[in-house]
């Protein structure tokens, strides 16, 4: 019988820390390797106008950049639940989430030529946040910028399969900006936002547009293999509370197992 009680706390324990996945459409993945769509609703452009002037193209399991002579850009938002719309939902303001997206720029500029390949949150068509691979004629740079907040830049000599993160803590209403060498073993800290005391009133707290992109204002054409991305995810950050419940969890587990012996060890 209290054996039974025992099971019985363990699996309400574990239901109630469980995510609640109606509220968390935001959530999910695509390592591009099936060359749809699907996943990203709707596309717009900020700079060109037309595939020949931006495209961000499902191939080579990757989503690459490419655009014709002349100044482009595409930008993809994400629908992570796969109702064919922009996945915004206010679950992704009021839970802490990590998201993370691997970029490869092996664009030359020369002049005033510049290149860039990331991703970005945003609240509406002129609040977001940024943090992106870019190319310049001084070399290649890490770079994260966003409404109402001065741009960080960090020149690298590595351009191939970084990755980029943008990590939300809903507790502090903080958006931090990092980056990795070396496949997310460790991340370097590029930038702070804070969108709700940077961005226009209430364009934060209805949640935020998941959009990746690629910008370029040189005049010569840019081939496929030049700027890709690849493993885009979005995930939960548990609360400290969760960590608590999950300590909790073990450490009854633990408790159980050891009583276990004990009684076995006596019968014998």
């Amino acid at each position: 019988m209290k054996k039974t009680i025992i099971l019985l706390c363990l699996v309400a324990l574990n239901c109630s820390i469980a995510p609640n996945s109606s509220a968390q459409v935001f959530f999910g993945s695509d390592d591009f390797d099936s060359g749809s769509s699907s996943k990203w609703a709707y596309s717009f452009r900020i700079n060109g106008s037309g595939a020949i002037n931006g495209a961000l193209s499902f191939t080579n399991s990757q989503l690459d950049f490419s655009k014709f002579a002349g100044a482009g850009s595409q930008f993809r938002g994400w629908d992570g639940d796969g109702a064919g719309s922009a996945s915004r939902t206010s679950a992704s303001f009021t839970t802490s989430w990590v998201a993370e997206l691997t970029t490869t720029n092996s664009l030359a500029q020369t002049g005033a030529d510049f290149g860039t390949i990331g991703f970005q949150i945003a609240g509406s068509s002129s609040q977001y946040s940024a943090i992106m691979l870019g190319s310049n004629n001084s070399g290649f740079f890490l770079r994260a910028e966003g409404s109402g907040f001065s741009a960080v830049n960090a020149p690298t000599s590595d351009s191939t399969d970084v990755r980029l993160r943008l990590f939300w803590d809903a507790t502090t209403q903080a958006l931090g900006a990092s980056y990795s060498f070396d496949s997310g073993s460790t991340f370097i800290g590029l930038a702070t936002f804070n969108p709700v005391s940077n961005w226009s009133a209430g364009a934060a707290t209805s949640g935020f547009f998941f959009e990746l992109f690629g910008n370029s204002n040189a005049a010569l054409a840019i081939t496929s293999g030049s700027m890709f991305s690849d493993n885009f995810s979005v995930s939960a950050i548990p609360e400290p509370s969760t960590y608590a419940a999950i300590a909790g969890l073990g450490a009854l587990g633990v408790a159980f197992w050891s009583r276990r012996k004990i009684r076995t060890a006596a019968k014998g």
